[in-house]
């Protein structure tokens, strides 16, 4: 049993129709982004087209960007999100050299342990 529903047609006319108006307007966007001499990313875009971010992650958009190069397949970019994952990443980076110092501590201290306990078995 197909219980699939379709549209109706005025309806699809009018999605179409939206559909077609965010291509026209992230096209213009690149156009003039790259006439300014600035990076297109998903933040100027957002801010010369008006759309909200989540119109970048549909599969038309992201289609668009991938055809004019701007992004790889399956992955859209954002310049704010890169500088967190940038800093995110260096605060782990921190946080693996520290414990690698404090390992390095901990280890030193067991081979003195190791020196202490066998002079103290070999005294008896």
């Amino acid at each position: 049993m197909n219980t699939k529903k379709t549209l109706p047609p005025k309806l699809q006319q009018k999605q179409e129709l939206k559909k077609q108006e965010s291509i026209n307007k992230v096209l213009r966007a690149i156009h003039d982004i790259k006439n300014e001499g600035r990076k297109v990313s998903i933040t100027t875009l957002v801010e010369f087209t008006g759309l909200s971010r989540s119109v970048f992650s549909k599969p038309h958009i992201r289609e668009l960007l991938v055809d004019y190069g701007y992004t790889q397949k399956g992955a859209v970019t954002d310049n704010s999100s890169d500088k967190k994952k940038t800093k995110k990443s260096s605060d782990k980076d921190k946080i693996i050299d520290d414990l690698r110092a404090r390992n390095a501590n901990l280890e030193r201290e067991c081979q003195l342990l190791r020196g202490r306990l066998y002079l103290l078995m070999g005294n008896q």
